[in-house]
């Protein structure tokens, strides 16, 4: 027990409390010899109506009885209006017109199991007005009415599952005393005000044992709101807690103070949070106001883990108090902490520590800087914009401080001017370093001040100019897929006495939604192997030009090129038909990074290489003289693989980035029918629709190192697997061996909606 220099502590406590219950507990071994003077209301239930009076209610020894006050109970030679002892699962209901008046106690209770005692009514007496013995446990104690006049108003020795006092407790001395000087520590579960509690010259909780939590969006009201020197887990302040001397105060454990009301006390010296040597106090959270007239937080030699300040914290000396031995290991501000008097915001004694500080405090806020005297272990800056961040004054620092950037700041390039004062580069462990992907530093502008100078990009908008250029690349890989694929129906059948058929043009192929469009060059040849026509060959597509957004460029130094053979039953295309063909592309690829917000447009170069190889089987009818009717299926095998890279340093690009290999392939499932038109002399008319399904896919992601934070891009994370195609297309014969020809191709691919279009134009000749 540590003896306190206030009234309701230490020796005066003891003195006043052994006498109290020294009487208390001499009527109540009387009461249960069966000691009892002048009229009793005895009985299992007893109900008192308006306008009755009974002296003495004592109820012993019974199950499930029930005690209902509509009139008065006043005290009797026992001095206790209600007692009751060895009951299991009673029920005491004082209504709004009954009266409880005790001499020493007004409702006493001894060795009870209690489901529910409720008052609306009037509870008073000189001691106690209600007595919960070691013995006893209420399962909820709820208080609409009013409790009054005792020097304690409700005294816990046993437990308490649910206190509720929506009206009014006060006391002279204790409004809850949670307090027993030896044997098990008593407990409340859970303890709300939404009333007023309090106590004229005292304290209006006091605890000893065990409160887990306490809610209060009421008023609490003493000399003391809180004095602790138990265990409680929990309090929870959303309306008033006034403190003459303290409004909390701690000798031993504390878990959690969440503050979003006001925590005020009023007289000189007088403190609004105090935690002593053998206190801890694991979190003190702030949204509202902790404000005392002389200290607001005081941690005079004890620990807190942590304090959150992001309302007001304010003391007329100080707001923020560590004494000399005292420890708050992190102490994060994104409000305001102040002096009013001028002196600290933060004063951190000799030998006191505080190991981490995080602080918003500064630009953006009407209070300024954050005064501090000492020098806080670690310090990080919080920035939410050029305009709000934290600014520190240090007065006597000591020993030194490891400056950083706080994990939830948002920065952006350029000077954030003055963000520490009083500080030498002595002082200083680090002056540069690395946050979200940008580079930082702190300039000595002056003697002992220091601008903190950002460079670089943020890692979220690199990743999203990552996500832009994995856009553009899809349709970059699009274009050089659709060639590919293209490429396997590219053939040459006109044959003349040497069996030779070479075809020369030109292709057109636009990615829609993606705005790419390429232009090549194209030569086909073919060999014929007998007279059905069965033959075999090689195209060349040579690139001319590329269009797109320049986020991507493709070289045009080297050809896609392709060999294909083909069986037919018949030359004339009816009766079947099976056609083999592979195709290999090689691109030099330059890509340049999209500029989102402060990103940089960093550029490297890569080679793109597309292969793959395509069966299809056919079976042509002749449905009518002049039209063939072909239906197909096959299988396709793709793969289109670029390789890593690293962008190049340049004075615009600070941070390169390094890529790691992209690839993608597909195993295809293809089905459709071609049909075929010759009914026009010299000229034939085709046109073909088709479904291809993708069996097996793999799609890589686009990813990057350089910059911390930045993730893979899922390069195709929402797959077309199936998608129809269509060709139409027709060729004039010329002579007998020459001949021109147009062909309009059109493919979904893929990339969610993304198709191509391909036009070819052909001229022939068969030798």
């Amino acid at each position: 027990m540590t003896f306190k220099l206030f009234p309701f502590q230490g020796v005066r406590k003891l003195i006043s409390l052994c006498i109290m219950y020294g009487f208390v507990y001499s009527i109540v071994s009387l009461s249960l010899l069966g000691y009892a003077v002048g009229q009793t209301c005895t009985a299992p239930s007893v109900s008192i109506e308006i306008g009755q009076t009974c002296n003495d209610v004592n109820v012993q020894s019974t199950t499930g009885s029930t005690v209902t006050n509509f009139g008065t109970i006043n005290f009797n030679s026992n001095n206790t209006a209600l007692f009751s002892a060895f009951n299991d699962d009673l029920r005491i209901d004082n209504q709004s017109t009954g009266l409880i008046n005790g001499q020493y106690v007004g409702v006493s209770l001894l060795l009870e199991t209690i489901s529910s005692i409720n008052n609306l009514g009037t509870i008073q007496a000189v001691n106690f007005s209600f007595l919960n013995d070691a013995t006893s446990q209420i399962t909820n104690l709820n208080n609409s009415g009013t409790i009054r006049n005792a020097s304690v108003g409700i005294k816990n020795e046993g437990l308490v599952s649910q206190l509720d006092n929506s009206g009014s407790i006060t006391a002279s001395i204790i409004g809850v005393d949670n307090w027993l000087l030896t044997g098990p520590r008593p407990q409340i579960d859970i303890l709300n005000n939404t009333g007023i509690l309090g106590s004229s010259t005292g304290t209006a909780i006091s605890n000893n044992g065990v409160i887990t939590t306490i809610n209060n969006s009421g008023t609490l009201f003493g000399s003391y709101g809180i004095e602790n020197d138990g265990s409680r887990s929990r309090f929870n302040n959303s309306r008033d807690l006034l403190g003459d001397n303290f409004g909390i105060v701690n000798y031993s454990r504390f878990g959690q103070i969440i503050n979003s009301g006001t925590i005020l006390t009023s007289l000189v010296s007088s403190v609004a949070i105090q935690n002593y040597p053998s206190g801890t106090i694991d979190l003190i959270s702030n949204t509202g106001t902790i404000s005392g007239a002389s200290v607001g937080i005081k941690n005079q030699g004890g620990s807190i883990t942590e304090i959150q300040n992001n309302g007001t914290i304010s003391g007329f000396l100080n707001g923020i108090q560590n004494t000399s031995g005292g420890i708050i290991n992190v102490l994060t501000n994104l409000g305001t902490i102040e002096s009013v008097s001028g002196d600290f915001a933060v004063l951190n004694g000799t030998e006191g520590r505080i190991q981490t500080l995080n602080n918003l405090q500064g630009a953006g806020n009407s209070a300024g800087a954050l005064t501090y005297r000492g020098s806080p272990e670690n310090y990080n800056i919080i920035v939410r914009s050029q305009n709000n961040y934290g600014q520190i004054i240090i007065t006597n620092p000591s020993g030194t401080t490891t400056f950083g950037i706080y994990t939830g700041s948002t920065l952006s390039k350029g000077t954030y001017s003055s963000v520490l004062y009083g500080i030498t580069s002595s002082n200083l462990n680090n002056t540069s370093g690395t946050f979200n992907g940008f580079r930082w530093n702190l300039s000595n502008s002056s003697l002992d001040i220091w601008d903190l100078i950002v460079t670089g990009a943020s890692t979220a908008d690199t990743q999203q100019s990552l996500a832009n250029t994995a856009s553009v690349l899809q349709g970059t890989f699009t274009l050089q897929n659709s060639v590919m694929v293209n490429g396997f129906t590219y053939d040459c059948s006109l044959f003349d006495q040497r069996g030779i058929c070479v075809s020369a043009g030109g292709r057109n192929t636009s990615v829609q939604a993606q705005g790419i469009s390429n232009t090549s060059g194209l030569l086909i040849a073919s060999y014929r192997l007998d007279k059905n026509n069965s033959r075999i060959g090689a195209w060349v597509d040579q690139n001319l030009s590329v269009s797109g957004p320049g986020t991507v460029q493709l070289g045009n130094s080297t050809p896609m090129i392709g060999l294909f053979g083909v069986w037919s039953q018949r030359p004339d295309g009816i009766g079947a038909e099976v056609k083999v063909s592979a195709a290999y592309g090689q691109k030099d690829t330059t890509i340049t990074r999209q500029i989102v917000g402060t990103s940089e447009a960093g550029s490297g170069g890569s080679q793109l290489i597309s292969q793959g190889a395509q069966v299809v089987a056919k079976y042509g009818f002749a449905v009518l003289p002049d039209v063939v009717v072909s239906p197909y299926a096959g299988v396709r095998y793709t793969q289109n693989n670029m390789g890593g890279y690293t962008e190049a340093t340049t004075s615009a690009v600070t941070a390169p980035l390094t890529y790691s290999a992209l690839n993608t392939n597909a195993t295809t499932a293809l089905a459709g029918a071609e049909a075929r038109y010759r009914g026009i002399p010299k000229t034939t008319l085709f046109a073909s629709a088709g479904v291809e399904t993708d069996t097996n896919t793999t799609n890589g992601s686009y990813s990057a190192t350089g910059i911390t934070g930045l993730t893979p891009v899922n390069f195709n994370p929402n797959p077309v697997k199936t998608r129809p195609t269509a060709t139409v297309g027709g060729y004039y014969d010329i002579l007998k061996n020459q001949r021109i020809g147009v062909t309009g191709i059109y493919r979904q691919e893929p990339f969610q909606a993304v198709s191509t279009t391909t036009v070819l134009a052909t001229y022939t000749i068969g030798l």
